[in-house]
């Protein structure tokens, strides 16, 4: 008797029933597809030792399809990175396959591509998925010869063995829903790797403390956990990190609110649990498009405008002379200066920035004061 079973790679085997040691092989999971062969919607890629998934999802309750990477090893894995995060394909007829130059697309059922990645200047080339989760081009024959890859170009999920650089950047998913590039990016400075910074809409709104070599002096928060989560390693224009203990799964996430979370996955828990979180909170406390604080000193006000400015987070320009330094605070709204009262209040987790940062603030004559505007988001009253 026979019978003729086909796999993901397109292998077709007609083998006897007596031999299925012959089909067994055929039908294992694969790690990486090559030229003329392809994946459709509905079969995965799985690394050598079943760490790492590719292959389609929806997120939350969307019905579009995504070529993502996720856990093997964890229940309802969340993608840790979406390859076609702004090209959904809105049908399973998606195929990931190799064209005629070299190149790995993402086909749908009315002929439209989208680039994936690009494999040319490699004549034998394959796509891999690592254990690590990182999805490569390379050599089939010279494995060292890499000529793209995923960990080059994160979406909003920062893992370990993962450079993140001035110019590779994480940046937040649209929604639950929609993983499309969000409103929040975060790396490090733009000038170079000393600090950590979120932007929201490309304007900086949470900076991290500075790189002094110490390994855990960009969140000096995570020396206060007993076992400290992970460590880091900068030098002027990248930082990696290093899981403790090396072998548990971490990955540090930047959400679609803009705080990045810092998880591991408890492998008796089957869960991943939050270690870290920063900012604290951000939907319910929006502030933004325009900040006008006021100080008073002898007779004249200091008078700074920041824009786009969210409270919870480091204030990027402040006040400050050589009587007062307002730390910390931030200012209520007054509509008259006339009266040449202003209150303030405190802004937990608001701090004076950083020397390079600063700016000193012009003397505005009372006459010339003009009333502080404070416009805040949805839930927000101030």
């Amino acid at each position: 008797m026979f019978v003729e079973i086909s796999y993901l790679k397109k292998c077709t085997v007609v083998v006897l029933l007596i031999l299925p040691v012959f089909a067994t092989r055929c039908l294992s999971a694969i790690d990486n597809i090559v030229l003329n062969e392809s994946i459709a919607d509905g079969q995965n890629l799985v690394s050598v030792n079943n760490h790492s998934v590719l292959g389609f999802f929806s997120p939350g309750a969307s019905s579009n399809r995504y070529i993502g990477i996720w856990y093997n090893t964890v229940p309802n894995g969340t993608a840790v990175r979406v390859a076609n995060r702004n090209n959904p394909v809105q049908d399973k007829s998606g195929i990931l396959k190799f064209d005629n130059g070299g190149n790995l697309i993402l086909l749908d059922g009315k002929g439209s591509s989208f680039t994936v990645a690009s494999g040319v200047g490699v004549a034998d080339v394959e796509a891999v998925i690592l254990d690590s989760g990182n999805f490569v081009l390379r050599s089939m024959t010279n494995h060292s010869n890499i000529v793209w890859q995923s960990f080059a170009s994160p979406t909003d999920t920062w893992l370990s063995g993962m450079d993140i650089t001035v110019g590779n950047l994480l940046t937040s998913w649209r929604s639950n829903d929609d993983p499309a590039m969000g409103d929040y990016t975060f790396g490090p400075g733009i000038a170079n790797a000393s600090q950590f910074i979120i932007w929201w809409n490309g304007n900086r709104f949470w900076t991290g403390a500075r790189w002094t070599g110490d390994t855990n002096s960009l969140i000096p928060d995570l020396k206060s956990i007993g076992i400290i989560p992970v460590s880091f390693q900068c030098d002027n224009l990248t930082c990696m990190y290093t899981p403790n203990p090396s072998d548990r799964m971490t990955k540090i996430v930047l959400d679609r609110t803009g705080s990045l979370n810092l998880t591991q996955f408890d492998p008796d828990a089957k869960s991943w649990t939050l270690l870290w979180r920063q900012p604290e909170s951000c939907d319910m406390c929006l502030i933004y498009v325009e900040f006008m604080v006021y100080a008073i000193t002898i007779g004249y006000q200091y008078q700074y405008q920041h824009q786009d400015l969210y409270p919870f987070v480091n204030v990027q320009k402040a006040l400050h002379n050589e009587t007062h330094q307002m730390i910390g605070k931030g200012a209520l709204e007054t509509p008259h200066c006339s009266a040449m009262v202003v209150g303030f209040t405190d802004m937990p987790r608001m701090r004076l920035p950083d020397s390079d940062n600063g700016q000193k603030l012009s003397i505005v004559e009372e006459s010339r004061c003009e009333s502080v505007r404070v416009l805040h988001g949805p839930g927000l009253a101030v």
